[in-house]
């Protein structure tokens, strides 16, 4: 997304002038910013005093440096299960070689807890 080129407080000064009644018209023109940009200025920032105005920018920075860190953890992670899957598909199950049928297993009732909800199922 393009940088703003009105920093949050030149936008929360343009705001206040809206509430004191000045025509969104002219603040816009002064501002050299089309009517959409203003209310959705307004929308994210409207009502902020300035304090809040910088916190909100703090909360957004550190939230853009989380969802980096995210990424990157999410990135090892895919790349660790990947290998893993590329471990097991390298060695073939002995049972693939063998012409022996295995025994089913059974859901309920049986010797063997399977399948989706196994943890909640009990054995014999």
């Amino acid at each position: 997304m393009r940088r703003s080129r009105h920093t949050d407080d030149e936008i929360a000064f343009l705001l206040k002038e809206a509430e004191q009644g000045i025509a969104v018209a002219a603040i816009c023109a002064s501002a050299n910013v089309s009517l959409g940009t203003f209310y959705r200025w307004r929308r994210r920032l409207g009502g902020l005093p300035p304090a809040a105005v910088a916190r909100l920018r703090q909360i957004e920075e550190e939230n853009g440096r989380l969802r980096a860190e995210v990424a990157k953890l999410t990135q090892g992670t895919r790349r660790r299960l990947d290998a893993e899957v590329g471990e097991r598909r390298a060695v073939p199950p002995a049972s693939w070689n063998s012409m022996e049928r295995q025994p089913r297993l059974v859901h309920r009732g049986g010797d063997v807890a399977v399948g989706r909800f196994a943890f909640v199922r009990t054995t014999h």
